[in-house]
This record gives structure tokens, sequence and C-alpha cells, in this order.
């Protein structure tokens, strides 16, 4: 095996790394998404939320399945389950914590799930960018990057409805 060759190994090596990397926090993210939608389920925004959440939990799917397509090595079961795990605990200790939650709780977890949809949008930035390279459909990555895009619009609108409630028990 030539340099060249060495090189590429090492960056489909890191690449699956990284995809597997993205792969487990999707895994935590898809719970805590179906967890807020149905905390906001009977709210104006319960139906943005959970249309985000069925996407975001599809995408999972979608994100297994190209690294598996790829055959980047085996999955990191590890990983998804740590994230996981630790998905829960915080979930357990936050009910530990009060049995009332706290208005700003629900802003916070928007706030947080807000930012990993620009981390989920950087995945399929790569993906995309590979521009059909290693078998990827870039026209089903962009159509990705433009869903996480709107998704992120859907929960700066949630934001907004979160915050409002927060900032009307303020006042």
């Amino acid at each position: 095996m030539d340099e060249a060759d060495d090189g590429r190994q090492q960056a489909l090596g890191d690449l699956g790394t990284y995809l597997n990397d993205h792969l487990a926090g999707s895994v935590a993210g898809a719970e805590r998404f179906a967890r807020l939608a149905a905390a906001l389920g009977s709210t104006s925004v319960g139906p943005a939320i959970s249309r985000v959440a069925a996407e975001v939990a599809e995408e999972r799917d979608e994100l297994r399945s190209i690294i598996q397509s790829l055959d980047l090595g085996p999955q990191n079961r590890a990983k998804q389950a740590s994230a996981w795990l630790g998905e829960h605990v915080s979930r357990l200790k936050a009910s530990r914590r009060s049995l009332r939650r706290r208005r700003t709780d629900a802003m916070l977890e928007v706030e947080l799930l807000r930012s990993a949809l620009v981390g989920k949008l950087g995945v399929w930035q790569v993906l995309e960018g590979l521009d059909g390279g290693l078998g990827i459909d870039a026209t089903r990555m962009t159509e990705l990057r433009a869903r996480t895009s709107e998704q992120v619009a859907t929960m700066d609108d949630v934001h907004a409805h979160v915050r409002a409630r927060v900032i009307r028990a303020l006042v």
C-alpha cells in the first residue's frame, strides 16, 4: 500500500469515527426530541415539534444505514449505548432534583436541542461535500441539509413560544 492509499484509509477511518460520533448523538437526541414533543404536545407548537421529533428519528436510522453502506467498520454500539444511558441518567437526575419542573427547564431543553440540530447540519454538509463520492447520494444529503435548516427554524419558533411563557410568568 502506498502513501496515498494509507492517507485514504486513514481518512475513511476518521470519517467512520466522525459519523459514529454523530450517530451516538442522534440516539440520545431522538429520545430527547420525543420527550419534548410529548411535553409540548398540547400546545400550539406541539404538531411542529412532533414532526421534528419524527424526522430526527428517521434521520438517525438513515445515518445508521449510510455508515453500514460505506462499510467504515462496525458501528460503535458502546458510544450509542453511552449516549442513550447518559440521556436517561440526566433525565433521572432532573426528576430527582425537583418533583415540580422549573419553568425554564423546557426553554433550556429547546435551546440544547436547537444546538444539536445545528451540529447535525454539519454532518449533512460533510456528506454533501463528498459530491457523490463513496456512493453517497449528494442530492439526498442536500435534501437532509435543507430539512435540518427547516428544523432549526422550527425550533426557533418553539423557543419563542416557550420563552413567551417564561416571560409572562416573570412579569
